[in-house]
């Protein structure tokens, strides 16, 4: 009898170990199956500031979004503790909220949040999301340039632009009024305008809105604006390689980049997102894409990957990297097939017809493009893609065209630029809406 409990209390002893165990291994598995992975078992939605993420202010707040609301409130903590403080959460609907404060500048922080969904009954599930991000400076440097003007800025310096070339460099609002003229060559402009970049020199030098140098990149090809109009991302060949280049000329190495072995791939730029510390390479050979990687500006990783045996006729990404929109190739009636993927879930939520998508709104929710006609595009769209609602649509019938789309920062609107044959242009702005604003032109260059 004695011997019989002595080994029924060694088999409870051994089941209570084995469910603290599988706790633990939940725990870690979750860990090791990267942000996506963990974040999907803790029931979130989406983590702010994002992994990855540079430039985040020292105080502010830690955000989680759910799907719904837990039963329990999440623990948070970031690393390294010294001098942080974290303020009591509040719960904003569904997504919990945590003031912080005491960061220090330029500085890598980890951030860890463990989440317990026991009821008091059934399975005590426990999952532990970490990710990093990186704080920024309070003051900007100056980047090494040549003099500038020490005049002040006119008022409206800071207004987003929409830039284009013809008889000489025009900047307009996104109402469509002109506020800009410069005795300038063809440009590249940042994403929100206030800059822009002569790219086709060797100097490759910076200007301000109002013509005035303000610094210069190192001259990398392929090299691409960062999303926070003040940065570039850029790659370097043999090896590949991807970094990033500050307006005063130095370049910051990231990580490799590495393309399907035995192809002749070779790297472009999709996305380059310093707001989220992100970019998007993807490996390019005859015209068609064959691979996508999702790479951290932080530390180099690579938070996702995707291959495409059947190789995509055109891919076009958001400006922080959350979707790609991927235009299937092959079709025997010439129609675009387009899917909408969301990274770094690898999730498609999305699938379009007959619209080239060629940029998503700085909010995600529409896309812009053209539609197909007998020969090339005859047409462009503003679609919001989750509802498949056709917001503006306009036919160049019957003369076959190219599309350049600009999305305006931290708005809805797109700037579209259809070029014609025998150098016609239409240049219009839309809204979320559907409003439209036709913009006269005559034979422009679009600096985007």
């Amino acid at each position: 009898m004695r011997d019989w409990v002595k080994q029924l209390a060694g088999t409870v002893l051994v089941l209570v170990f084995a469910l603290a165990v599988g706790g633990f291994i939940m725990v870690l598995r979750a860990q090791q199956s990267g942000p996506g992975a963990a974040l999907a078992a803790a029931n979130l939605r989406a983590v702010s500031p994002a992994d990855g993420a540079t430039n985040v202010p020292v105080s502010g707040d830690l955000r989680a979004e759910y799907v719904s609301r837990p039963s329990q409130d999440p623990l948070i903590k970031i690393e390294p503790p010294a001098g942080v403080t974290l303020d009591p959460g509040h719960w904003d609907g569904t997504t919990s909220v945590v003031p912080y404060s005491g960061l220090r500048e330029n500085s890598l922080y980890h951030v860890e949040l463990d989440q317990d969904s026991w009821t008091g009954k059934g399975e005590h599930k426990q999952v532990k999301v970490r990710w990093s991000f990186r704080t920024g400076s309070k003051e900007i440097p100056t980047p090494t340039a040549r003099p500038t003007s020490s005049a002040s800025p006119p008022p409206d310096s800071q207004t987003p632009l929409i830039w284009y070339s013809a008889s000489s460099l025009q900047g307009l609002d996104w109402n469509g009024k002109p506020v800009k003229s410069l005795n300038l060559g063809v440009r590249v402009q940042s994403p929100d305008g206030l800059r822009l970049w002569n790219s086709g020199t060797p100097s490759t030098e910076i200007d301000d809105a109002d013509g005035h140098p303000v610094g210069s990149i190192a001259g990398l090809s392929p090299a691409m604006w960062a999303d926070d109009s003040r940065q570039f991302c850029a790659i370097t060949y043999q090896p590949y390689n991807l970094e990033l280049e500050t307006l005063d000329g130095k370049r910051h190495p990231v990580g490799a980049i590495s393309v399907t072995p035995g192809t002749m791939q070779t790297p472009q730029l999709a996305a380059c997102s310093v707001l989220t510390g992100r970019a998007i390479v993807v490996g390019e050979s005859n015209g068609y894409v064959w691979s996508l990687s999702m790479i951290s500006l932080t530390d180099g990783s690579v938070i996702y990957k995707q291959s495409y045996p059947n190789p995509l006729a055109h891919l076009a990404a958001s400006h922080d990297g959350r979707y790609v929109a991927e235009q299937l190739a092959g079709n025997a009636n010439g129609r675009p097939t387009t899917l909408i993927r969301e990274l770094p879930s690898g999730t498609v939520v999305a699938q379009l017809s007959d619209i080239s998508v060629q940029a998503f709104s700085w909010d995600g929710s529409l896309v812009a493009g053209g539609t197909p006609g007998n020969a090339s595009l005859s047409g462009a769209q503003v679609v919001r893609w989750q509802t498949h609602q056709l917001v503006w649509d306009r036919c160049g019938c019957p003369l076959a065209f190219q599309v350049r789309v600009l999305a305006e920062p931290d708005g809805t609107k797109f700037a579209i630029v259809g070029i014609y044959p025998q150098q016609q242009r239409s240049f219009t702005i839309v809204d979320a809406n559907g409003g439209a604003q036709s913009v006269p032109v005559g034979p422009i260059v679009p600096a985007f």
